[in-house]
């Protein structure tokens, strides 16, 4: 939850509205951790609601100072040990600008005591950390948390190349915690001069120009690498290198390999994400907002909205007064603006792109004011008003958890037998994490909790069989088996995954055991026949690929690779 890619960018910006008064750095608390030793837990702040224990002692005497772009691993846990977050998991260091906000209360004071290859628990009450509101799903409001920290590097925000070759100073500082990102549109002023010279050489309109950021502009490298440090209105000076000017060949006015002074400010942009991760819906930010709160599944949305299609004709308008209100996760609206919904804050506007299969796809649709013809692509202008959130976990009476259990999983089998797969894993996965952890249920919920469970993993087993997800559908069968090892669906199903996985000796087993119980079964019967086939499959090709390995004309890579057919019967789920 710390990072960029388990949150979006605009979550970064959150995580100060949870915590009240400054975000500065907090300037005794280096004092404080000067007299650390390891092992000792060192209160950063006079109210004790943050600490540090060192756990590995750094090097040197620096620590970052607010401003420096800092490197850090890290494993965020809930004071039960339960994890909800970690870069080591992804093996990827987690980068932020110390001291602006980008992160929790907690990391800006609390890594700003650190010195390089430190490695340190960071306990962040609620005030440090997420506040009343936490962070759904996985951080409850309250909670305080613990982050075990190894502070790797950091270096200079004014070398923002890192080589040297772009030094930046800025001048006026910018609103906000948000920068650009590559994908993003900005529009910049700016002056260009020869290092040295008092006139420019070039000079943008007074609005300013408009460029993609990892397009660049001018075919500079130093527009694109000043403004990922930039905040909106922020401006500044640069001094390029001419490797990320005009380089050698030079420009009009602009000798070859000639240094240069640029005058940046940046005027706004629009930030642009993928809303899947597929990367086929797109939302482009048109108008942001400080403000926090999000949708989540569930939620009731009352939004503004326009829907056109590629050639500009208009399907849907939902202007001020007669906004749209739906519940989001309940296929009120096409896929692509409910999931870009569910990303949207309070208050902000955006453009969203969905193409076909994440809006009518071939049935088409009739629009409020038009027809949506066949495999549209479709472009919806959303505000989002107003959002009610659906309860969460945490704030549900063991009933309600049952309850909303079972209503996701009659959901998931309705889609299951229109043929919409990937919603029913979507609902049922849903429905487990509900009634995942039930130690403090009552022994009669238990019981019923238990048959639940076992009707959810058998039918997400059999949906990743229909969607060929083998591994998926044999951890769904497994966790049914660890309850009950000789349950014959479970098996079955199981048996079916280890097939199209090829591990045909597991599969082999599982039939074997299945039968134990029941051998007349004539399932397990036509998949012990089935299985004998596509081992006589394998042999065949490994014949073959023997028998041609010394001939003078190799196997193609494809033919050698050639799948073995496993023609799986996947019974109907549990529905």
């Amino acid at each position: 939850l710390i990072t960029s890619s388990t949150m979006d960018p605009d979550g970064l910006q959150e995580m100060r509205e949870f915590a009240d008064g400054d975000m500065g750095l907090d300037t005794a608390a280096a004092e404080v951790h000067e007299d650390g030793a390891v092992g000792e837990i060192i209160k950063l702040t006079a109210d004790g609601a943050l600490t540090k224990q060192i756990l590995i002692a750094g090097q040197g005497t620096e620590r970052p100072g607010s401003g420096d772009e800092v490197f850090v691993h890290y494993v965020g846990t809930l004071l039960d040990g339960t994890p909800f977050d970690s870069s080591r998991d992804r093996d990827e260091p987690f980068t932020f600008t110390l001291g602006e906000g980008r992160v929790i209360k907690g990391w800006d004071q609390g890594v700003a005591t650190m010195r390089k290859g430190e490695k340190s628990i960071l306990t962040c009450g609620p005030d440090y950390a997420y506040g009343a509101s936490g962070s759904p799903p996985k951080i409850p409001g309250g909670a305080t948390l613990q982050f075990e920290v190894e502070l790797l590097n950091w270096k200079s925000i004014k070398d923002i190349a890192g080589d040297g070759g772009v030094i930046k100073t800025v001048t006026v500082e910018g609103d906000g915690f948000n920068k650009p990102q590559d994908r993003d549109e900005v529009t910049v002023v700016y002056s260009i001069k020869v290092q040295g010279s008092e006139q420019p050489v070039i000079v943008s309109e007074p609005q300013g120009e408009e460029f993609t950021v990892s397009a660049g502009l001018r075919g500079l490298l130093c527009f694109p690498t000043a403004v990922k440090t930039m905040k909106k209105g922020e401006k500044a000076t640069l001094l390029v290198d001419a490797s990320y000017g005009f380089g050698a060949a030079g420009a009009e006015g602009v000798p070859p390999n000639s240094s240069l002074e640029v005058e940046l400010q940046l005027v706004s942009f629009k930030k642009i994400e993928n809303v899947t991760e597929d990367e086929k819906v797109t939302k482009k930010t048109i108008v942001d907002t400080e403000e926090w709160k999000r949708p989540n599944e569930g939620a009731q949305v009352t939004v503004r909205l326009t829907g056109t299609l590629a050639d500009g004709t208009l399907f849907e308008s939902y202007p001020q007064g007669e906004e749209l209100v739906f519940t989001t996760d309940s296929e009120m609206v096409c896929d692509g603006l409910d999931l870009c919904v569910l990303k949207m804050k309070k208050g902000e506007r955006c453009l969203v792109t969905v193409p076909p299969e994440y809006a009518y796809g071939a049935a088409g649709h009739t629009g409020k004011l038009a027809a949506i013809p066949s495999e549209a692509t479709l472009t919806f202008d959303v505000e989002l008003v107003e959002v009610e959130n659906a309860k969460e976990t945490w704030d549900m009476s063991n009933t309600d958890k049952v309850e909303a259990a079972v209503a996701q999983k009659e959901k998931g089998n309705a889609a299951f037998k229109t043929g919409k797969l990937q919603r029913a894993v979507h609902l049922w996965d849903k429905a487990v994490l509900l009634i995942a952890y039930d130690k403090t249920f009552p022994d009669d919920v238990k019981a019923q909790v238990k048959e639940v469970k076992r009707s959810l993993w058998l039918n997400l087993s059999a949906a990743h069989l229909k969607l060929c997800h083998w591994k998926e559908a044999v951890e769904n069968a497994t966790k049914v088996l660890e309850h009950e090892p000789f349950h014959v669906k479970a098996l079955y199903r199981s048996a079916q995954g280890l097939m199209g996985t090829q591990d045909f000796v597991e599969a082999e087993e599982a039939i074997k055991k299945g039968l134990t119980g029941e051998p007349a079964n004539a399932d397990l019967l036509a998949l012990q026949r089935k299985l004998r086939v596509a081992c006589k499959h394998v042999e065949a090709q490994e014949k073959a690929l023997f028998s041609k390995m010394f001939a003078s004309k190799p196997r193609s890579a494809a033919a050698a690779a050639a799948p073995i057919p496993v023609e799986a019967v996947v019974p109907p789920a549990d529905v």
